[in-house]
């Protein structure tokens, strides 16, 4: 699994929720947008935990970017900001789950294992808020 976020310390404690798990690993961080499409390119990861908010590279254009090079390549979008045109925005782009940063500790992993087995994830909160919008 990639992890790609500009935050040190939320890398570290998404490492140790995911490392922390008997059938997942994180082979690979990334800390802005350019490093993660290289990364990317290098590891060809199962998934990849994608910060939307990157310096030098913004989230939305690496998994457009990356989608058109892998078109099979699997994204879980986290963010601390949850409009909901950016999540569909993240959803037409191809990612196939977004949760808030506020919903890791309870929704990261069942992400992480759905959208593995090729499903889209959204959390209730998310998906009833697109359904109302």
């Amino acid at each position: 699994m990639l992890l790609v976020d500009d935050h040190e310390g939320m890398r570290e404690g998404i490492s140790a929720i995911v490392n922390a798990q008997p059938d997942m690993t994180i082979a690979g961080q990334a800390g802005d947008g350019e490093q993660a499409i290289e990364r990317f390119r290098e590891l060809r990861p199962d998934v990849s935990i994608l910060d939307w908010n990157l310096p030098r590279i913004q989230g939305e254009q690496v998994l457009a970017s990356l989608r058109s090079e892998f078109p099979t390549a699997r994204f879980v979008v986290i963010t601390a900001l949850t409009e909901d045109e950016r999540i569909r925005r993240a959803l037409r782009l191809g990612a196939q789950s977004f949760l808030h940063n506020d919903m890791l500790r309870r929704e990261l992993l069942s992400a992480i294992r759905a959208v593995h087995e090729g499903r889209l994830y959204l959390p209730a909160e998310i998906a009833n808020r697109l359904k109302e919008n």
